[in-house]
């Protein structure tokens, strides 16, 4: 999302307005606890992507 906006070096606080913000409490709507690819899954429920857009985002970004 970042790379959307962000056309040079400075980061602004528009270039991140993009970004969803996270929940990161044991209270939020995702598991934080439970292993990458169990979290993919439940963002991927979150924001209602579809297969096509599944498919794109685990063929192009490297597992950490």
């Amino acid at each position: 999302m970042v790379g959307i906006l962000k056309q040079d070096q400075g980061a602004t606080k528009h270039v991140y307005r993009l970004v969803p913000l996270q929940d990161f409490t044991t209270g939020g709507d995702i598991d934080w606890s439970v292993d990458v690819g169990q979290i993919d899954w439940q963002l991927y429920k979150k924001y209602a992507l579809s297969t096509e857009e599944i498919k794109f985002i685990e063929t192009r970004v490297k597992e950490m």
